[in-house]
């Protein structure tokens, strides 16, 4: 995980969204899912990057999804509000579900998370305080960063990379982690 800075809502945000939202909520129990009209505006504002596994999610591909920091099924007032979005791919939407334990990207400072380039696991980065250590490892738990297909992607991008397949601006845009990681520990000029 990265920080994740956030974006303003669109234009037509409200319209879209919130106005259809906080009629339902005056009229039912059910929350419709009007969030996903702005889906293609969170992917776009977030250069389509999930928030969780900072990893690309294409397009076409059915795995955009969008967030709610604060659950919809806990905190219904805010199941309409773009501040409570975050774009995230299925997997780590569905992992996330409605616990709260999980750091909040736009919270998250840089170092928080580290990345061991030797086995592209993700680790509480060095020298944090020990509530800090311990919210970084239980949202690397939660969202079980380090599954076998996480690390099979971050592999796949760290050998294109180096291997010389793919240029360090795309590998900055499809897996931003990694290229962070990489200046930070002085391997590429930013």
């Amino acid at each position: 995980m990265i920080h994740v800075a956030p974006q303003p809502e669109p234009a037509d945000f409200d319209a879209r969204v919130r106005q259809k939202g906080q009629e339902d909520l005056q009229g039912t129990d059910e929350l419709r899912p009007h969030w996903r009209q702005c889906s293609l505006q969170l992917w776009a504002a977030y250069r389509g990057v999930c928030a969780y596994s900072c990893l690309y999610i294409p397009r076409g591909t059915g795995a955009l999804s969008v967030d709610h920091l604060l659950p919809k099924s806990k905190q219904r007032a805010l199941a309409y509000e773009w501040s409570n979005y975050r774009l995230a791919c299925s997997r780590m939407n569905a992992r996330k579900n409605a616990f709260e334990d999980v750091l909040d990207p736009f919270e998250v400072q840089d170092g928080w998370f580290a990345l061991d380039l030797s086995t592209l696991q993700v680790t509480p980065g060095a020298g944090l305080p020990a509530q800090v250590q311990q919210r970084v490892q239980d949202t690397i738990d939660r969202l079980d960063l380090n599954d076998d297909e996480f690390i099979t992607a971050r592999t796949a991008y760290y050998d294109s990379y180096r291997d010389g397949d793919l240029a360090f601006r795309h590998l900055r845009k499809h897996f931003p982690f990694l290229a962070k990681e990489l200046v930070r520990q002085g391997l590429v000029q930013p």
